[in-house]
């Protein structure tokens, strides 16, 4: 494994030729300047460095020095997308050990990468004695044969395969034991931090992360392991931690820790152990590990502990993966014991149409009076859910809620509601959820309801018919009562035809308001004056009142101004109008109605029609239930009149609007009608 640092700026391509390859293996990181890495640097991390620059300029030329200034042992490689034969020979200079032509090929950056990589990781043997020498080993020590870096390589290699580990114990025991085989260590104990719980169960109040757990062990006694934990916050937890370096007893960079801290030396003795290497993620570090010295007595060299060094973060990127992925399958079990627990029937299709989960209810609404399948397919669900279920996952289409009826249970009512989950929005197909809730018991709520309040209203209705049609049968009973003895008499035929009139009228008023109330179109449509609708309209309501008096006045700011309407419908709802507002006003009633031309909701051109008459005007009680049917303040009539107007306006795509006066001056009413002016 090569490990390629690349700094390049933000705004400077990679070239092709730096494309990790199949014929060898990379892992690269890419930084923006040398500051980045300086710490990745300083640990020895990287084998080969490569300089990606604009051209060999004077600014490259400073930073090549830079660079090798810091890590005199890295091999670096400029690659320029400009270059001259001076700038190569500058960067030369500065320290750089090639400089790549921007001709170069892949095969030949990887040959040269690989070459690079093998002579940054051969030993440097010591100044006055020849490479083959043996490390010095202490007096009367039988020296042993050095630790074969090249299995520690291949060990670290094959560490990548922890990431496909579920459980970290398990893994953590069997590395430390083939960890012992290859380095030949009396004693390996790593200690871990607790696994951080799954996000949607919450923190429990056990989990603490300052505590480093041991989780795998030899060599050591189990009654040690078992009641021995470490700590961030004192001895080598919280050196190791805070430091992220070796610590090794004995050795001259650890002794000022040892000086300032005891406890790291009474650590190191109670284990046995006597180096001590942080297990880090690539982000923090998340554990320990603790080694004894060798069976043989050979100290370890700088080399192998670097390597041991690399080898415990691939050790702690398998730990992470491994508590990422219990983390997963914790919040899938709460999802799926929520859904379980669910009385709604819950049914999960993948991107393929595969049922991935269908609790108990779901299986059981259509498996009743059968014992519910322990599985179920998509096959077998009915073509209506299927087909709906295939239109969002296939078709990324939105399905409004939907009530569903089983045909193999007669009277019970589903309703369905279908839920994508999206995994990108341009990505098609996506998984989706199917809820099903039993609507049976609401549906026949809902129609006890809706019956009740039939029959509230129908009762309402009976009452009202049957008051105003008593209303119109006193008088003329009293005359049928008199019609024998009194007929000869010129008064009572008068009054008798007055009453006859006046009464048969309302009975008119009231039967016209039931049709126009039940109707749902006006019939045929023309575009007719608005003047002469509103003077016939104000005519027949005055003589339905029995008036002599009663004045309109009509100010409008539009000229020959006509609306589109259904002639009857509209006189009707206009006469309803008027009706109100002589009843309303002051003696002698006087109604005003300005015309004007106003842009509406739509934007399209309409006529605004503000009534006012000579009364009081509308309570702000009253203007809120004013077209409420069968509302009224008066004790005659059935309180219909503005209902049936506002019904009739509406279907002439209008609007009615009751209004509280503000100003003296302000309209009561207020009619919008579309303009064909």
């Amino acid at each position: 494994m090569i490990h390629l640092l690349i700094i390049a700026g933000e705004n400077v391509p990679i070239p092709p030729i730096a494309v990790p390859s199949a014929s060898v293996e990379f892992k690269s990181l890419r930084t923006p300047n040398l500051a980045a890495a300086r710490p990745l640097l300083d640990a020895g991390m990287f084998d080969v460095c490569l300089f990606v620059v604009e051209a060999l300029s004077e600014d490259a030329q400073w930073a090549i020095a830079e660079f090798r200034a810091a890590a005199a042992d890295c091999p670096l490689v400029i690659a320029g997308r400009r270059g001259s034969p001076e700038g190569e020979r500058a960067a030369y200079l500065a320290g750089a050990d090639l400089v790549l032509a921007p001709t170069c090929d892949q095969p030949t950056f990887l040959a040269v990468i690989q070459r690079l990589a093998m002579r940054n990781t051969r030993p440097t043997p010591a100044a006055g004695r020849p490479a083959s020498s043996p490390p010095f080993s202490p007096a009367g020590a039988t020296p042993a044969p050095a630790l074969s870096t090249s299995a520690l390589t291949v060990m670290r290699d094959f560490s990548q395969i922890f990431s496909y580990s579920l459980d970290y114990r398990q893994f953590t025991g069997h590395f430390v034991v083939k960890l012992r085989e290859i380095i030949g260590a009396a004693r390996i104990a790593i200690f871990l931090e607790a696994p951080p719980p799954a996000a949607s169960l919450g923190i429990p109040a056990s989990h603490d992360p300052q505590r480093l757990i041991c989780a795998g062990a030899v060599g050591l006694p189990a009654e040690l392991i078992n009641c021995f934990e470490l700590s961030r916050k004192s001895g080598l937890g919280q050196r190791v931690s805070q430091t992220g370096r070796i610590i090794r007893l004995g050795a001259e960079s650890s002794a000022p820790f040892f000086a300032d801290d005891p406890r790291l030396k009474r650590e190191f003795d109670i284990l046995g152990c006597e180096i001590a290497l942080p297990v880090n993620d690539r982000e923090r570090t998340i554990g320990i590990a603790l080694l004894g010295g060798r069976i043989t007595g050979t100290p370890f060299t700088d080399a192998e502990l670097l390597l041991l060094y690399h080898l415990m973060e691939e050790l702690g990127l398998a730990v992470k993966n491994s508590w990422l992925h219990h983390q997963l399958a914790d919040s899938h079990r709460l999802f799926s014991d929520v859904l379980g627990a669910m009385t709604s029937g819950a049914l999960v299709v993948g991107a393929d149409l595969t049922v991935l989960f269908a609790n108990q209810a779901f299986r059981r609404f259509f498996s009743e009076p059968a014992p519910a399948p322990a599985h179920f397919e998509f096959a077998e669900l009915p073509p209506v859910l299927a087909k709906s279920l295939r239109e969002v996952v296939e078709g990324g289409q939105s399905v409004a809620p939907f009530s569903y009826e089983h045909p193999g249970a007669p009277g019970r009512v589903f309703r369905v509601s279908l839920i994508p989950f999206p995994t990108d929005k341009t990505q098609l197909p996506q998984p989706a959820l199917l809820l099903l809730e039993d609507f049976t018991q609401v549906r026949a709520a809902q129609h006890a309801e809706i019956e009740a309040s039939n029959l509230k209203l129908m009762g309402l209705i009976a009452r009202r018919f049957a008051h105003e049609i008593r209303n119109s049968l006193v008088p003329l009973t009293t005359h049928e009562q008199l019609f024998d003895t009194d007929i000869v008499n010129a008064e009572f035929r008068d009054s008798l035809k007055q009453a006859l009139t006046r009464e048969t009228g309302r009975i008119q008023r009231f039967t016209e308001q039931m049709l126009f109330l039940a109707q749902t179109e006006g019939g045929p449509t023309d575009a007719l004056p608005l003047d002469d609708l509103l003077r016939k309209s104000f005519k027949r309501s005055r003589d339905f009142l029995g008036q002599d008096a009663g004045e309109l006045e009509i100010r409008s700011e539009v000229l020959h101004a006509s609306v589109r309407c259904h002639r009857p419908s509209m006189l009707h709802a206009l006469q309803e109008i008027f009706l109100n507002s002589l009843q309303s006003a002051a003696d002698p009633p006087k109604v005003i109605v300005t015309v004007a031309s106003e842009a509406g909701p739509d934007g399209r051109p309409e006529l605004a029609l503000r009534v006012h008459d000579s009364g009081p005007g509308f309570p702000s009680e009253v203007a809120a239930r004013a077209t409420d049917p069968f509302f009224t303040t008066r004790n005659t009539g059935v309180g219909l009149g503005l209902t049936v107007a506002k019904r009739v306006i509406e279907a002439h795509a209008g609007r009615l609007e009751v209004h509280t006066r503000i100003q003296p001056d302000d309209p009561d009413l207020v009619i919008h009608l579309p303009s064909c002016s």
